[in-house]
């Protein structure tokens, strides 16, 4: 693995952990249920957003993945995997349930002490991408120890996801895990692929259309009782293809940005080194903004936007620096200062 392949994907997670906060403050601001006369403007750009970082993050994620040797170096695995990923996911769920608690009746949804105690079961707000990233790494690296081809895993994920287009499971570990597995064996495929030789300047008008053509059928086909709805990540049917499209192109173009721009390359690529912070911290960050802004009487949706956008991936950064310098808490973003992990 060369140390430029190892930089891209920093660009990846950093820019991809950009557009994560993006799409959460335009989701906010949709969900807040004050500004309907957006409501349509915002998802439209909720749902562009949507099918690209969330499929991104998780192909990403399996570009790194190896096959496990044996049932013992498994174990080890599964313990590095628990600790890497649910340390930050108890974090985020203890901080939620705490800012809920203080903020009160300005939540919509409040999360209640039941809901904290069995997270072990049921992910509390965007944990549930580290909660089902965790069990894709558990499954995906068992199977490993007794198929090492990467593509034959790949085909099992499309079979798994195959499942779901005609099965709903009444399970939302399994469900999931269908679902977005299959994005984690496609970068892991794709790792192994050589995409130099594509022409970029064929792709950005294919991928141009595409995305019309996409986003015109979405929004005349993709409603609920005649309102515009998002795509589900429970069950995206066929509309996954959106998703599929999207790694693809960020794979390709995510490696050529260091020349295109090297100064838009080194920035994302040196907070994508603290994308797992960013991630569980920006959330409440930007919730708590939103409802500031509101209770001062800030009604403008562009003020929300701009503050929003411009504070919260700042403040993120900001809080996941300070994060990572408290003796011992700092434990949820670098476990291995004080566990050893092999």
């Amino acid at each position: 693995m060369t140390k430029n392949r190892i930089n891209w994907i920093d660009f990846g997670k950093g820019f991809t952990i950009f557009l994560v906060l993006l799409g959460h403050v335009f989701l906010g601001l949709y969900e807040s249920g004050k500004f309907i006369n957006y409501s349509e403007k915002l998802m439209v750009v909720i749902t562009q957003i949507y099918i690209f970082h969330i499929p991104v993050f998780f192909a990403l994620s399996g570009f790194f993945f190896k096959s496990v040797e044996n049932i013992k170096e498994f174990k080890n695995y599964i313990l590095k995997r628990t600790i890497v990923l649910g340390l930050p996911y108890i974090f985020y769920s203890i901080i939620h349930f705490a800012l809920q608690k203080i903020v009160g009746e300005s939540i919509k949804r409040p999360t209640t002490i039941d809901n904290l105690i069995n997270i072990y079961k049921s992910p509390i707000g965007i944990t549930w991408y580290l909660y089902i990233l965790w069990i894709i790494s558990i499954f995906y690296g068992f199977l490993s120890i007794y198929i090492k081809r990467k593509d034959i895993l790949f085909i099992i994920s499309i079979i798994g996801f195959t499942i779901t287009l005609f099965i709903e499971i009444d399970s939302f570990i399994i469900q999931r895990m269908l679902i977005w597995g299959m994005f984690f064996m496609l970068g892991a495929v794709l790792s192994k692929v050589n995409m130099e030789n594509i022409d970029i300047k064929l792709v950005i008008p294919v991928v141009v259309i595409f995305d019309i053509i996409y986003m015109i059928s979405w929004r005349k086909y993709y409603r609920l009782e005649g309102k515009l709805i998002n795509i589900s990540y429970d069950n995206p049917q066929l509309w996954v293809i959106g998703f599929i499209v999207s790694v693809i192109v960020a794979f390709i173009i995510f490696p050529r940005v260091e020349k295109l721009s090297p100064t838009l390359f080194d920035y994302f690529s040196k907070y994508g080194r603290d994308s797992l912070g960013i991630y569980i911290l920006h959330s409440p960050i930007c919730s708590m903004l939103r409802i500031v802004m509101l209770k001062i009487g800030i009604s403008s949706i562009y003020l929300h936007i701009i503050i929003g956008i411009i504070l919260g991936w700042f403040l993120s950064i900001i809080a996941t620096n300070i994060l990572k310098k408290i003796p011992y808490l700092n434990i949820v973003l670098l476990p291995q200062r004080y566990v050893k992990l092999r």
